[in-house]
């Protein structure tokens, strides 16, 4: 990388002389930059080297020299950024830019793909948001859900192939009796931070998720020595290893909650450490004690792309422009392609491709996702206290309705729902169906500010949302009905706080589906409160009969879905592409897939 030093020279010479070609000798240089002129000889050297002026020096008293400047004070500043990136210096490179989305993004995309140097092997992955919150126990997305358990582990895992419970921090475990379970840990796990994993920090994570109403039937957590715990519960759980695998039960640090930044940069056990977190990127390296199989991938860097799902705005008239060919896309490999890294419309019109490299890459993976789009009625709303109301909405809002008003390109990509799991066949209760509104349904002017008003909300950054909520707009304001949309962050709209009629969300569950869909219902505060009417002793009695398993995710579902709280949309085609180089990159239930097995095969 070439010296501060001698950026400011050349600048100087820019400042004196301007971007086109000259006559002159290397004395009037030198003393143009105050120096000699075998000190002027070695800068023209070393800025032709660099490739930012031509010289063409000629010999003889009185012959004057050809200087050609080839970079201005921007295309400079590009390339010092790109050399930066090149090194690693990412929070440098954008430092350097300003923060600038226009400048900054066109250098990321050449930054995407694989790179693979002396044995090390670094992947980077397009995405269109942020993760700042990282912490098991909070509300978090699919991606992130996936993310805390490359950094994290649990007392228990599943296995991904057979949808088992397996070890993970514990290496066995043992029913004492119907309301009591010993945990025993591996010895000298460590945080990544170097601490070693003790029983105090088991005690302190599950007291914490104790809290939860999944966990709310534990009762105390002891710890029985350094290396073992005793978990005492008031009422029987034949299924407690399973529920150990949940991600609000990941193992965090005793202390973690006096460790400032904790939520985007978390520490814990997993094969995984977060490096870097900020609105530019995301970068995890593999963590070299881990306990058990060290990742193959040495780093993966997830780059946030601004505005990626969002149509570009124009940039003011006096920011520079980068031309492609100012950028170093020689070396542009594709990069590891998520379905839930663009819109579907971004997808159908080659925004990816752009993002990605080659289209026709052969590595790609595809299946129906398991969850997806659904609607639920919230309970607090007067509009929905009879099912007839609901009946009503499930027709208007209908996903074989809904799908007629989406461009035609994306259509494939989504399945009218039945039920949460594309394997399930619920529908609600046939019968009578009418209006929220009945019988002053029928109103002048449809559509106006004066007509009735149904308010639905929304959680933030998701990048297929407006174009649903769109469709829906205009098929109530059919009826006369205006829809009002309120969107939220995550945290508050999984937590159900806001004064709405509808949510409308999205759900992945994880491995093994049946059980995590249980447990989707029973622990999400937005759900807890609508899936049985607001009937606190109905969701009670749910939640005991889920718990000693007789009563089925399926029947609880088939329940809920009967009297029309939940209303499932559509299935979405989950996709990941990966680089023909990549290696044991398969699809998983989140749309991500696993680094800890993935490697880059070299060419």
């Amino acid at each position: 990388m070439t010296s501060r030093r001698l950026e400011q020279q050349y600048l100087r010479l820019l400042n004196l002389l301007g971007a086109q070609s000259v006559s002159i000798t290397l004395q009037e240089l030198a003393d143009k930059l105050c120096c000699t002129k075998r000190h002027m000889r070695t800068l023209l050297v070393q800025m032709q080297q660099a490739g930012w002026l031509i010289w063409q020096a000629e010999a003889g008293r009185g012959r004057r020299s050809y200087l050609q400047l080839l970079r201005n004070t921007h295309q400079l500043l590009i390339e010092k950024a790109e050399q930066l990136l090149d090194s690693g210096d990412f929070n440098e490179a954008i430092a350097l830019l300003g923060e600038d989305k226009q400048l900054i993004t066109p250098l990321l995309r050449t930054k995407l793909g694989y790179r693979i140097r002396d044995d090390y092997q670094a992947l980077r992955i397009p995405y269109y948001r942020t993760m700042p919150n990282l912490y098991p126990g909070t509300p978090l997305r699919r991606s992130e859900l996936h993310l805390v358990r490359q950094i994290f582990n649990g007392l228990t895992r599943i296995n991904e192939e057979s949808g088992n419970v397996a070890s993970d921090l514990a290496h066995q475990w043992r029913m004492l009796d119907p309301l009591h379970w010993r945990f025993y840990l591996r010895p000298a796990v460590q945080f990544h931070d170097g601490r070693e994993l003790s029983s105090h920090d088991v005690v302190s994570s599950l007291t914490r998720c104790a809290q939860l109403p999944l966990f709310s039937h534990i009762q105390q957590i002891s710890a029985r020595g350094p290396l073992s715990v005793v978990i005492e519960l008031n009422q029987p759980d034949p299924r407690l290893p399973l529920l150990l695998a949940h991600h609000s039960a990941l193992i965090l640090p005793q202390d973690h909650a006096t460790q400032p930044n904790f939520a985007s940069h978390p520490i814990g056990t997993g094969p995984y450490r977060v490096a870097e977190n900020d609105n530019w990127h995301l970068l995890m390296k593999s963590f070299d004690h881990y306990f058990g199989f060290r990742g193959l991938l040495d780093e993966v860097e997830v780059l946030i792309f601004p505005d990626l799902a969002r149509t570009q705005e124009r940039p003011p008239v006096d920011t520079p422009v980068v031309p492609c060919e100012q950028l170093n896309i020689s070396h542009v490999q594709s990069a590891t392609w998520l379905s839930s890294s663009i819109s579907d419309i971004d997808y159908v019109s080659g925004f990816a491709a752009s993002l990605t490299g080659s289209p026709s890459d052969a590595t790609q993976e595809m299946f129906l996702e398991r969850g997806g789009y659904f609607l639920l009625c919230d309970s607090r709303s007067p509009h929905w206290r009879s099912i007839e109301q609901r009946r009503w909405l499930r027709e208007i809002l209908n996903p074989y309705h809904l799908i007629q008003g989406l461009i035609a390109p994306i259509r494939p990509f989504w399945v009218p729902a039945s039920s949460v799991l594309p394997t399930w066949f619920h529908g609600i209760d046939t019968g009578e169906a009418y209006s929220p509104f009945y019988p002053n349904s029928a109103f002048e002017g449809v559509g106006s500010e004066d007509g009735p008003v149904l308010t639905l909300a929304y959680h933030t950054e998701h990048p297929e949302f407006s174009m649903l909520t769109a469709e829906m707009a205009k098929i109530l304001a059919t009826q006369g009905i205006r829809l009002s949309l309120l969107a939220l962050d995550y945290a508050a709209w999984a937590k159900g706080e806001a004064d709405a009629d509808l949510w409308l969300g999205t759900v992945n569950f994880a491995i093994p589906e049946e059980w995590s869909v249980g447990a989707w219902l029973l622990g999400t505060p937005l759900l807890r409160q609508s899936i049985t009417g607001g009937d606190k002793g109905c969701l009670q009695t749910y939640q005991n009969e889920w718990r000693n398993r007789t009563l089925s995710s399926e029947q609880l579902v088939r329940a809920v879905t009967n009297s029309g709280w939940l209303q499932p949309l559509f299935h979405h085609w989950m996709r990941l592409k990966a680089p023909e180089h990549a290696q044991g990159a398969h699809l998983n239930n989140l749309g991500w897939f696993d680094f800890q097995t993935t490697w880059l095969e070299p060419e």
